[in-house]
C-alpha cells in the first residue's frame, strides 16, 4: 500500500486504499456479488495474480473485504465486502456516472465483463420510471447481466436470471449510445446493432429507466 498522504482527511485516507491500482475494480465486482479468487481473477483481464493477491489482503486489513467459507458446493473460499465496504457501493455508482458521460464507445484494447455491465446498469438505474414488475436479460457482446424491478426493490446480476425475462437485449459496443440517447432504437435495429426479444414498448421503458447522458465533449479513450 502507498504510504499515507499526510493529512487528517476522509478522502485522503480513502484514497490511500482505493487509489491503489485495480483496487477500486476488485471493489467494484464483489459490488455485485461474492467472488471466488479465481472469479476475481477471470472478471479482471491484465491484473497480475500476485497483485490482486496484495490488493485483497489490503483491502481485508481495512475492514472493506472479508472471507467468507463456503460449504456447499465446491467449498472453498469467497471475497466479498463487509458492511463497512458495502457502504462503498453508492459511491461506486456515482463514479461510474460521472465517467461513462464522456464514454461514447470503447477503444479498441477495452475489455467489457459481466460484473462491469451489471455495475453499469446498477450506476445508470432511475427509480421511478419501472412501474410494474419487470426482467430484463442484456447481453453485450460476449458478457450478461440481468435486471429485475419489483417496486422499490431492484436487483442487478450477472449471468442468467431465474424466471424468464420480459425483455432481452442482444447488443454490442453501440448499447452505450442508446442509454444516451443518441441511437435510436429503430436506427440500432436497422444497423443489426440490436437485437431484441420483446416488445418494442418494453424497450423504451428500459431505455429511459437505465439512460445515462452523454457530454458534448471530447470523448475519454
Amino acid at each position: 500500500m502507498t504510504k499515507d498522504y499526510g493529512q487528517f482527511c476522509g478522502l485522503a485516507k480513502a484514497a490511500r486504499v482505493l487509489g491503489e491500482r485495480w483496487a477500486l475494480l476488485i471493489v467494484r465486482d464483489l459490488s455485485v456479488g461474492s467472488r471466488r479468487f479465481k472469479e476475481l481473477h477471470e472478471g479482471l483481464p491484465g491484473v497480475p495474480t500476485s497483485v490482486l493477491t496484495t490488493r485483497l489482503r489490503e483491502l481485508e486489513q481495512m475492514d472493506i473485504v472479508e472471507r467468507r467459507t463456503v460449504k456447499q458446493p465446491g467449498r472453498g473460499v469467497l471475497y466479498a465486502l463487509t458492511p463497512y465496504g458495502a457502504e462503498l457501493t453508492p459511491i461506486l455508482d456515482s463514479l461510474g456516472r460521472w465517467g461513462a458521460r464522456r464514454m461514447s464507445a470503447p477503444a479498441q484494447e477495452d475489455v467489457i465483463t459481466s460484473s462491469s455491465l451489471a455495475a453499469a446498469l446498477r450506476a445508470a438505474y432511475r427509480p421511478g420510471v419501472i412501474t410494474a414488475s419487470r426482467t430484463y436479460l442484456i447481453h453485450a457482446g460476449p458478457v450478461t447481466a440481468w435486471v429485475m424491478v419489483d417496486g422499490e426493490e431492484v436487483v442487478i446480476e450477472t449471468g442468467l436470471p431465474e424466471s424468464d425475462p420480459d425483455l432481452t437485449i442482444h447488443a454490442g459496443p453501440q448499447l452505450r449510445l442508446l442509454l444516451a440517447g443518441r441511437l435510436s432504437p429503430a436506427e440500432a435495429i436497422s444497423d443489426g446493432a440490436l437485437e431484441i426479444k420483446g416488445s418494442d414498448t418494453e424497450l423504451l421503458t428500459f431505455l429511459q429507466a437505465f439512460h445515462v447522458p452523454l457530454d458534448d465533449v471530447t470523448t475519454v479513450a
